[in-house]
Order: C-alpha cells, then sequence, then structure tokens
C-alpha cells in the first residue's frame, strides 16, 4: 500500500509575529477522514555549527533556555534570516557572533527536521574546521552565552551522560563524528 499524503482542505493563521506563525489546518486522510484543526507552526529555518579548533577541541556553549527552563550546553545555532540563503555562511556567521571563533570554509553535514509533525522548519547543520578566535563575541541583546571548550572525550563523555538535550544538536554531533572518523582513516 502506498502512503499518500494529506490533502489541505484549508488554513487559518491564529497568530504570526516575529517567532511564530501559527496555523490551524483543516485536512482530509487518503480515507476520507478529515482532522481539524491541526496546528503547524510556520517558522524559520536555522543553522547550527559544529565548530572544532586547531587543536581538535569542540566550541560549545551554555545558555539558558526558557522552553526547558534550564542551563544548557548546545553548539552554536541561530535562525536564519529572510536574506540568508547561503546556509553556510550562516552557520559561519553565527559560530562568530555567538562564540567569537572563525574557521575554515563549512562543510554540509546535514538538513534534519526538528519536529516534522507540527513545526515546518529545518536545521541546516555543519562542520567548521581549523577554528580559532578571532574576535569577541557579539551577542544580540537577548544573548547571554559562555562559551565552552571541550575535548572529544569529554564532548562524547557529555553525549553519553546525557549533558546535551537539544535533539538536533546531538544529531549534528553524531554527523560530525562520523565525517571526522572518515577524514582521520
Amino acid at each position: 500500500m502506498a502512503i499518500l499524503p494529506w490533502k489541505l482542505l484549508s488554513s487559518k493563521t491564529i497568530i504570526k509575529d516575529k517567532w511564530i506563525d501559527l496555523h490551524a489546518d483543516s485536512c482530509q486522510l487518503p480515507d476520507g477522514t478529515v482532522i481539524e484543526p491541526f496546528y503547524v507552526n510556520h517558522i524559520s529555518d536555522f543553522v547550527v555549527a559544529v565548530a572544532v579548533t586547531k587543536d581538535h577541541d569542540f566550541i560549545m556553549i551554555r545558555q539558558y533556555r526558557h522552553g526547558t527552563k534550564q542551563i544548557l550546553l548546545e553548539l552554536p545555532a541561530g535562525c536564519t534570516e529572510s536574506s540568508d540563503a547561503d546556509f553556510a555562511a550562516a552557520a559561519a556567521r553565527e559560530l562568530l557572533e555567538e562564540t567569537g571563533f572563525s574557521g575554515n570554509q563549512p562543510e554540509f553535514l546535514c538538513k534534519i527536521a526538528p519536529n516534522a509533525t507540527c513545526i515546518s522548519n529545518f536545521a541546516h547543520c555543519y562542520l567548521i574546521t581549523g577554528c580559532e578566535r578571532t574576535s569577541d563575541q557579539l551577542l544580540d541583546s537577548t544573548e547571554d552565552l559562555e562559551v565552552v571548550v571541550l575535548t572529544e572525550d569529554q564532548l562524547k563523555k557529555a553525549l553519553e551522560s546525557n549533558d546535551i538535550v537539544q535533539a538536533v544538536h546531538v544529531a549534528a554531533l553524531y554527523y560530525a563524528f562520523q565525517r571526522l572518523s572518515v577524514s582521520r582513516s
């Protein structure tokens, strides 16, 4: 049996601002069943940078995340702007702004859907090697974050002990470890 897409019967904007574009959709399943409302949030894509220094350490950040009400260990990342057609350049920009580090040309790792059930965006993940500090942090007024540099062993232990909980960041790190192990072979 073939899997078929749902048919969109109608869509109504519930709220739209800089951060959210929530729609209530009426959808018809292939068997004729109608689901309504089915909420979908149309938000901006974002970039994630797995940054590795010239000494093979990993550049992480620690910041407060209100959704989980926790201070989390994460990768440098950020929403893309409407002018961002080049996701690699956006990843390099986010790395520089959040950490003050820059490096080699970003290498594409993966494009993944953080929550394909009800959010329309994608994360574009990149590996940036050869990183070194080239400036001070260039934080937005709402950003308060600490740069944390970890060895590969420290980072793997953080993953194993569930100290990194952002699902997209975990996925990006596993893609990066795979790419880095192949390049060392």
